[in-house]
């Protein structure tokens, strides 16, 4: 790779960088010129160096490659990393360790913002200072700062250990304690590997206090409308068809820009026997182990201890993560982003800017029905798939004839379940006289509640027409 390099995409330099490691054990490139997602998920057991300045993610989804960069690198480097090594020698901006999990982060400078937010595991070390916040929601591994820490220190922090040499401010939520002989050893032994000299360096050790309340699971039911909604079966007007005897297409296929596309044979997405491999990344969680092996990888937004990603601090953000999971399978496979109903018009219009292939939505207090309605006019841009409980043909059919591209099943699912899913789903749509499930519509609806139909824009039944609002 030559000095071209500076207009080269992080797709074009990523791709290089595989295939050339498919036969030699170490690789090169200068001329770095801020990409973002650069050397992420890359082959473990091989060394990467690189010059200039790094985007976002840096390294991201290391799990095993030796990676070197003499030069700045931008937010979050090494996003989820589980295995390997990254030394940045110069300085990084804000969120570098973001849910590290294993293996060895060095910054050779200072951090521009927050470090080691969600750390899980591993070791990150930073020479100089931080500017922002650090160990926030940390629960393992170990952070050793050479510097001073501006920001807080270990909000929601309730795991593993920070090394301070410098200045910090020792709030109530911490405990903070002389470095113990065998720490101080280990830890000069390792600044001297990385080249760091630890004459005139006094560590303090600081652990957090903050406990997690256990989470307790209770179920609670999708909130629906469907009673009120009926399915409008075909007469003479539209003509019913007949499975086996007439032409009926009830497959969904996500990703179709993806190498590896996702096909379905029916538009549901299952867990249980022979279902597709997601790899789940969740909020303030570790990065799955599986997405070399996955059909999907879902992005959830779903609340756990904390409710929002501490590498998403504007909606644009989200664009980083999926290009940081894009990148890393090389664009094999589909990306959805699994969120809770709500603002459902922008926040579908977000995710579709993101690059994402779809959104799978859950509804709790917001009925499913006006979350896929909402969800309608993106229909043609995303794959929005509408989270359910119970496995029920007739339910299904009225979503996807409200907005929904199809069903994203979160229970378990054997196969006989699913054979009969998919065969009373077929005679049920092919009885409303559609062949084809994209062309279900609310005009294969009625309602007899005035509300549903100003929620939905379906006819009232009777009536047989939509309200004034919908008159558009």
């Amino acid at each position: 790779m030559g000095d071209s390099e500076s207009s080269w995409s992080s797709t074009v330099i990523n791709e290089q960088l595989r295939k050339r490691l498919e036969s030699h054990k170490s690789a090169k490139v200068t001329n770095l010129d801020s990409q973002p997602c650069i050397a992420v998920n890359m082959p473990s057991g091989k060394n990467l160096t690189f010059d200039g300045e790094a985007g976002d993610n840096f390294g991201g989804l290391n799990n095993g490659t030796n990676i070197v960069l003499n030069g700045d690198t931008g937010r979050f480097v090494g996003n989820g990393m589980c295995k390997g090594e990254i030394i940045v020698n110069g300085n990084c901006d804000d969120g570098v360790g973001h849910c590290l999990s294993g293996g060895t982060v060095v910054i050779q400078g200072s951090v521009e913002g927050n470090a080691g937010p969600s750390m899980k595991g591993g070791d990150l070390i930073i020479s100089g200072n931080v500017q922002g916040d650090l160990a926030t929601c940390m629960s393992g591994g170990n952070l050793i700062v050479c510097g001073d820490v501006r920001g807080d220190i270990g909000r929601m922090m309730s795991g593993g250990r920070a090394f301070i040499s410098g200045e910090f401010d020792d709030n109530g939520t911490l405990e903070t304690k002389n470095i113990a002989p065998t720490d101080w050893k280990a830890i000069q032994k390792t600044l001297r590997d990385y080249g760091v000299d630890p004459t005139g360096l006094n560590f303090k050790t600081v652990s957090g206090k903050f406990k997690h309340k256990k989470q307790q699971k209770i179920k609670v039911e999708d909130s629906s409308i469907t009673d009120t909604l009926m399915l409008v079966y075909a007469q003479l007007s539209r003509r019913p068809r007949t499975v086996n005897l007439d032409d009926l297409d009830f497959s969904l296929s996500i990703g179709n820009n993806k190498e590896q596309p996702l096909n379905l044979t029916i538009p549901l997405l299952w867990t249980g026997d022979n279902a597709p491999i997601y790899s789940i990344w969740g909020i303030n969680g570790k990065f799955p182990n599986n997405l070399d092996s996955a059909n999907m990888a879902i992005i959830d937004l779903s609340a756990t201890e904390i409710n929002r990603r501490l590498d998403m601090k504007r909606p644009t953000d989200l664009a980083f993560v999926v290009e940081l999971i894009r990148q890393s399978t090389a664009k094999r496979i589909p990306i959805m982003v699994r969120l809770g109903a709500g603002d459902v018009e922008n926040d579908l219009k977000i995710i579709a800017k993101s690059g994402a292939e779809g959104a799978i939505l859950t509804s709790r207090e917001m009925p499913i029905e006006a979350a896929v309605t909402a969800a309608r006019n993106c229909r043609e841009k995303l794959t929005v798939l509408a989270s359910c409980q119970t496995l029920d043909y007739e339910m299904a059919a009225k979503l996807m004839a409200l907005g929904a591209s199809g069903l994203f099943f979160e229970g378990e699912c054997t196969n006989e379940n699913l054979k009969a899913f998919g065969t009373n789903l077929s005679k049920t749509i092919g009885s409303l006289g559609i062949g084809n499930i994209q062309d279900l519509s609310p005009e294969n609806l009625r309602t007899n509640n005035q509300n549903t139909a100003a929620m939905t824009g379906v006819p009232i039944a009777g009536y047989d027409s939509v309200l004034p609002m919908w008159r558009h």
